[in-house]
């Protein structure tokens, strides 16, 4: 009789290899590590140095956060475990005493239109959305020992007990305790601190105050953001963009990250006196020039960029040391063809590794034809890179100089081809480029290394020509991370006087707003898509390496006019996002599925019932019945939809 014996169970795998086996959970799938932590004792011991190695404090109120710090500092002391915490993030507010949203304007609008709820949650904001008024000085500078500066004792104390603290990161409105500094430069001089709040309130005194000054050139200042305007809503000039250039010049030693927020407030227009002079920080010597190695120039303003903006950083830092770049953003505040020009023909980025830029056409008075050829020899000039972000007008001379010159080094792509919405002075005819089959092939063949890859997929009702463009992302071998934004627009509308597609008698009927009744029978189509359909997506698109897959429902509407609130009610309901996540396992599959921005579509959905909404308009909802009859015992339309089957 043939017998084996047993080996070593996990707990018998001495800590080195279980550390191993806990970092690689870590890596590829989170939520697996804690489940292998609660495995043994000799596995939870393996896991805590991955668990605890970053701690997240989303802090609301003063209570809460002495709650939270006493039970951590309980925990941390009972397993022994203080010396695993390398990076800290605080991110909230202790004390808001004026409604205002994430990134510390004022909000004017409770119900916050401006922004879409569920898209922080499916694309991770990196750009800011404009909301409202904005005051450079809302608010006395905090004082040391104040009783807003004491309430932050329970982080001061917390942070004495971490030996091995390397990274701080503070993403809290409130201002930054000088007690929480102090603790910083006593306990952790050579901690990171990445400042993604700051703003500097006494730049407009004779001096500016001592503790802002230094908090600015702290050697812990490694990464800031910082929001600013040319003048505020209350007409006081602000100058923290003036100050970031010359903390970057060298007063912040050690400061190699920077995001500026270039915002256009609320009112702010409604003073029209001449702008101070900049008197300049304390200890800046003209000509000094800083070396950052990421750099984001972000905007939210009704202008276009001034050529001169790029030119006047050059003067500040060495963009010869950048190793990541963004420019443009949000939406269609983009560089034009002349600021294209103008970068390339003055300024090299020989280490830069990832770019992020926003395009523009800035056009108003006529088409520029050499837009495309400024575009492609922009994205020529760059040494080849391994991350590239495009959003704004695409042609497919632009994707072709992309793909020649970055191709072959590209792990991540994300393209987000848009147009203006706006006819503005004249009547536009520019329609965002549509990713064919061919295109997507070309990118495969192209990008042999590409790992995340983002872009947009025309909706087509499920046809067979959609489900080519599903099945030509599946041959892509190396692909781990998907991100579809699955567009259910139809520019075509407004801007092809030649689109007439063949709708049948009932279809060709005016409904609402004019439109045929069959532009609202497709739009609707399009942009249901349940679980079902999130799940045959995933099917098809899923090549041997896909780990990841979003699909992100957006468009329904556009018609290339601005938002049309045609049928808003059913389209807002059914136009569903959704992550789909394999889990790594050697037996068998499994995926994990979820819709994204679910909480706030239901809240949605309870918010129209509340202010008593009526509903989808009559005519809205023949076409609907004409694509979803309604079921037996069904009690709402909400219950007789269903996305349209893939053909495959």
């Amino acid at each position: 009789m043939n017998s084996t014996k047993a080996g070593p169970g996990l707990c018998g795998l001495p800590l080195e290899v279980l550390q191993n086996i806990a970092g690689y959970l870590a890596d590829s799938y989170r939520p697996s590590v804690y489940t292998f932590s609660l495995t043994s004792k000799a596995c939870h011991q393996a896991s805590t140095l991955f668990i605890l190695h970053q701690i997240n404090l989303k802090i609301c109120t003063r209570e809460a956060l002495q709650h939270d710090i006493k039970s951590l500092i309980k925990t941390l002391s009972h397993t022994n475990s203080a010396r695993h915490v390398h990076s800290i993030s605080l991110q909230g507010f202790l004390d808001a005493k004026t409604q205002k949203d994430d990134l510390g304007m004022t909000n004017t609008d409770n119900l916050g239109w401006w922004t879409d709820l569920r898209g922080n949650e499916i694309v991770p904001r990196q750009e800011t959305i404009y909301s409202g008024g904005y005051f450079a000085y809302d608010e006395p500078l905090i004082e040391e020992d104040s009783d807003e500066d004491t309430a932050w004792a329970p982080v001061v104390n917390f942070i004495r007990t971490l030996p091995s603290l390397e990274k701080l990161v503070y993403n809290c409105l409130d201002q930054f305790p000088p007690s929480l500094l102090y603790a910083l430069h006593k306990y952790h001089p050579k901690c990171k601190l990445y400042h993604m709040t700051l703003r500097l309130r006494t730049l407009t005194w004779d001096t500016p105050h001592p503790y802002e000054m230094a908090l600015a050139t702290s050697p812990c200042l490694y990464s800031t953001t910082v929001i600013c305007v040319r003048r505020d809503s209350e007409g006081d000039d602000d100058f923290n963009q003036e100050a970031t250039m010359e903390l970057v010049a060298g007063l912040a030693p050690n400061l190699k990250e920077v995001t500026m927020i270039n915002c256009f407030p609320y009112r702010g227009r409604r003073f029209a006196h001449d702008r101070a002079q900049w008197k300049g920080l304390p200890g800046y010597v003209s000509g000094m020039a800083g070396s950052l190695t990421s750099l984001s120039l972000l905007r939210s303003t009704e202008y276009f960029w001034e050529p001169e903006y790029i030119q006047t950083w050059a003067k500040f830092t060495d963009f010869g040391s950048l190793h990541r770049l963004t420019i443009g953003g949000p939406s269609d505040r983009g560089i034009d063809g002349e600021m294209m020009r103008l970068i390339t023909q003055n300024h090299s980025f020989p280490r830069l590794k990832t770019l992020c830029v926003c395009l523009e056409r800035n056009d108003p008075d006529g088409v520029r034809p050499e837009y495309g050829d400024d575009a492609a020899a922009f994205f020529s000039a760059f040494e080849p890179l391994r991350q590239l972000s495009v959003s704004g007008p695409l042609e497919p001379k632009i994707l072709d100089a992309i793909l020649h010159r970055h191709g072959r080094t590209l792990k991540e792509l994300m393209l987000y081809p848009r147009e203006r919405e706006f006819r503005g002075d004249r009547n536009r005819e520019e329609i965002p480029m549509v990713l064919t089959k061919e295109h997507i092939l070309q990118i495969q063949t192209e990008c042999p290394a590409l790992e995340d890859l983002a872009i947009p997929v025309k909706r087509l009702k499920s046809s067979a020509a959609e489900v080519d463009i599903y099945r030509s992302l599946a041959k892509m071998e190396r692909l781990r991370s998907l991100l579809l934004t699955l567009d259910c627009s139809e520019w075509r509308v407004k801007r092809d006087s030649a689109y007439n597609p063949p709708f049948d008698d009932e279809d060709s009927r005016t409904g609402q707003f004019g439109y045929k009744r069959g532009i609202l029978r497709d739009l609707l189509m399009n942009c249901a898509v349940d679980e079902t359909l999130a799940r045959s997506i995933w099917e098809t698109t899923r090549g041997k390496r896909l780990e990841s897959l979003k699909l992100w429902t957006t468009g329904a509407g556009q018609f290339g006019t601005g938002q049309i609130h045609i049928a808003e009610d059913l389209y807002t309901h059914m136009s569903r996002s959704w992550l789909i996540e394999r889990v790594p396992r050697d037996d068998k599959e499994i995926i994990h599925i979820k819709e994204l921005g679910r909480a706030e579509r239901e809240a949605k959905d309870a918010h129209r019932r509340t202010v008593g909404s009526k509903g989808p308009r009559p005519k809205e909802m023949e076409v609907f019945r004409r694509i979803w009859p309604s079921k037996e015992g069904s009690e709402s339309w909400y219950d007789d939809w269903s996305s349209i089957p893939l053909e495959v």
